[in-house]
C-alpha cells in the first residue's frame, strides 16, 4: 500500500489495544507513506485523556503512550500536515452537503478534508460512520 492517511480513531487504537488494534497494525506496517492531521496531535491528548479519566489507562501509562505518539511523530515514518484554508473551505463544503444525514463534527470534517486533498492515499479510520462518509466524498479506504 502506497500512502495511507490515519485518523486519529485509528491512531489511538494502534497505540492502545482495542479490537481492531491487530488490523489498523498490520495496515500501517504494509504502507510506504502515512500521513496525519496536524489535528491529530490535539485529538490524541484529548483521547488518551479520557481513558485516564474513564479509568481505563492510568495517567503514567498515558504519558508512556503520549511519549511514544511524540517521539513516533519526530523519528518514525509519519508526516504530519497540517490544515491550511483550502482544508478549512473542503471540510466547510463537506459539512453543508452532508451534514444534515450524518451529524458529521467539524473536527472529523477536517480530518476528511486533509485526506481528500492528498488524492491517492487510502484512509484509515476505526470510525465505521466517518468511514462511510468517507466513501461517499471519494476516498478510498485502507
Amino acid at each position: 500500500m502506497p500512502a495511507l492517511f490515519v485518523d486519529t480513531s485509528a491512531l489511538v487504537q494502534y497505540y492502545y489495544p482495542e479490537k481492531e488494534s491487530e488490523r489498523i497494525e498490520a495496515q500501517l506496517l504494509k504502507s510506504q507513506r502515512i500521513y496525519i492531521s496536524g489535528l491529530s496531535i490535539t485529538e490524541m491528548s484529548s483521547a488518551l485523556m479520557k481513558k485516564v479519566r474513564n479509568r481505563d489507562l492510568t495517567k503514567t501509562h498515558g504519558m508512556l503512550i503520549w511519549n511514544t505518539f511524540m517521539d513516533d511523530l519526530q523519528t518514525g515514518p509519519i508526516e504530519l500536515i497540517f490544515p491550511d484554508d483550502r482544508h478549512f473551505y473542503k471540510a466547510a463544503d463537506i459539512i453543508r452537503e452532508f451534514g444534515a444525514k450524518h451529524g458529521i463534527k467539524t473536527l472529523d470534517a477536517l480530518q476528511l478534508a486533509v485526506a481528500h486533498g492528498l488524492g491517492t492515499a487510502k484512509f484509515l479510520c476505526a470510525d465505521r460512520a466517518l468511514s462511510k462518509l468517507a466513501v461517499e466524498i471519494g476516498i478510498r479506504l485502507g
